[in-house]
């Protein structure tokens, strides 16, 4: 039964797979209703391989190291110390977590647990909100590779509104699919994303030994390194952020699979990418792999390249769109949102939230690619705005960051002694990466707030502008989480008696299915 405590887990946390069991302390809320349901109700295809390719397809993201390349080498030493402060150390806490509890929504139920359902629910919504934007910037991010491939492409309106009408069906009809199929395309486009940044590496270096490429004005010996670009190291920030999406997705992790080394593994994955698109940035400054793969094999190959990186971005928006969907299904389980958002369809997805997911999606990517670009005051253009939303993404995650540290160092406390995989980790390793974490999120979050992004906005008015915008995003997540929490615990006795009659109907149904294939059997025999 979905209400009791199977297995004591109510009583206890499992410290990883096939860990010991140790006591909870008295302080740890019992699990929420989705905490159950989920794992009972959801499939539970994604094996270590599909970790891997998911992690790497939710953080790598090619078109900041194409700025950061423009910015000089202070700004490529910011994204190798970001790998060092921000990836590794969040790597670590969120295997950490999704080998304590493998659930949905992890992060925020692990917030609910220990700190209670109001600041769960404020982390939720925190969490959700960068998601969002996220998989706009995937969509932006297609749309602008696509305009690169010819000019005069997409420079109407409407035909960017129909683009994006094109891949919001293209969504809708990935998410019908079973997960099954859905991880074996993202597994696929990822595998060929890296083959692509790999031949353009190689290519790179066959360039680099013809004396085909001369250094940028920003790379020549007489340039000082105190001309510090504008972004500077704050732009580093936008290339590790990703990792939330696979701890949203935790629950469909398949029994007993260690997440530890399938994430650690994506981490050493997205690092060498960045190094070799970085160098194919330096090659074919402006192009990045497409144009690196053109000048050495031909037209042809440069086509194909930027090919496989539209599809790369569509997977990208595919896996941040279907992550916030597991909020959302996660939040209306327990009372958050319309119970209507966790029906499941007949692949067992959670249809209806991934619907209103992608429609979200569309209307934000309408905006900055439809509506802004049509308005005639010019700090309010579409890249200034681009900017601001990004700055705010960032920092959103960044704030998450800090709860995701906060609970792993709690963990870290009342478990002596964690797993990290198959084998233990040491305590002074997470508490380590959690104070370098730390130290990496605040260093970012001051980073941001002093450097403006985009030439239209000052330093001064950058400040302002995106400090008010993350203000006012923590004070809406701060406010919607009293009515929302008022709301579920006067749901939690409704929504339990629901699931239960569910699973008892399902009971039956599935017994006369069974009874008429065992039928059909003794017919044939």
């Amino acid at each position: 039964m979905i209400g009791q405590q199977p297995n004591g887990r109510d009583a206890s946390m499992q410290t990883g797979a096939g860990g010991p069991l140790g006591r909870a302390p008295r302080a740890t809320c019992p699990p929420a209703l989705s905490h159950y349901y989920t794992r009972r109700a959801l499939p539970r295809p994604i094996g270590s391989l599909d970790l891997c390719l998911l992690h790497f397809t939710a953080v790598f993201a090619p078109s900041p190291v194409l700025q950061l390349i423009r910015e000089g080498p202070p700004a490529l030493l910011a994204a190798a110390l970001g790998a060092l402060m921000l990836l590794l150390p969040m790597t670590l806490a969120t295997s950490q977590l999704m080998a304590l509890a493998p659930s949905e929504g992890a992060l925020y139920s692990w917030t609910a647990r220990l700190l209670g359902p109001y600041w769960g629910t404020v982390v939720g919504i925190s969490d959700w909100l960068p998601g969002l934007l996220a998989a706009v910037s995937a969509l932006v991010s297609f749309v602008a590779t696509l305009q690169g491939l010819k000019a005069g492409w997409l420079a109407e309106p409407w035909q960017r509104e129909l683009a994006i009408l094109i891949l919001l069906a293209l969504l809708l009809l990935l998410g019908w699919q079973r997960q099954r199929t859905v991880q074996r395309i993202v597994n696929t486009f990822s595998a060929l994303t890296l083959a692509i940044v790999i031949l353009s590496g190689i290519c790179s270096l066959v360039l680099l030994q013809q004396g085909a490429w001369r250094p940028p004005s920003f790379w020549r010996p007489g340039r000082s390194l105190t001309e510090s670009p504008r972004p500077g190291g704050s732009l580093a920030a936008l290339l590790y952020l990703g990792y939330s999406a696979p701890l949203s997705m935790a629950g469909e992790l398949r029994p007993g699979l260690a997440p530890g080394r399938p994430l650690l593994g994506s981490t050493l994955l997205v690092c060498s990418s960045y190094l070799l698109v970085a160098l194919a940035a330096l090659v074919a400054p402006g192009g990045g792999p497409g144009l690196v793969l053109e000048m050495a094999l031909g037209h042809t190959a440069g086509n194909m390249a930027l090919v496989g990186l539209l599809a790369f971005y569509l997977c990208a928006a595919f896996v941040h769109t279907s992550a916030c969907a597991r909020l959302l299904f996660v939040a209306s389980l327990d009372g958050l949102l319309p119970t209507g958002l966790a029906l499941l369809n007949r692949e067992r997805i959670p249809w209806r939230a991934f619907v209103i997911q992608t429609l979200l999606t569309g209307i934000v990517a309408t905006v900055l690619l439809v509506v802004l670009p049509q308005m005639s005051v010019e700090t309010m253009g579409s890249p200034a705005v681009m900017a601001s939303l990004l700055a705010t993404m960032t920092l959103l995650r960044l704030f998450v960051a800090f709860f995701c540290f906060y609970v792993t160092t709690l963990i870290s406390y009342q478990q002596p002694c964690p797993a990290l995989g198959a084998s233990a980790m040491a305590p002074w390793l997470l508490r380590s990466g959690t104070v370098v974490g730390v130290a990496g999120t605040s260093l970012a979050t001051l980073e941001i707030l002093t450097h403006s992004w985009t030439p239209q906005l000052p330093d001064a008015s950058w400040a302002l502008l995106v400090g008010s915008l993350v203000v006012l995003s923590i004070s809406a997540a701060t406010l919607a989480a009293l009515p929302a929490t008022a709301r579920a615990s006067r749901l939690a006795p409704r929504l339990s008696q629901w699931l239960l009659q569910g699973e008892g109907d399902q009971q039956p149904q599935a017994k006369a299915h069974a009874q008429e294939r065992g039928d059909l059997r003794d017919r044939d025999a």
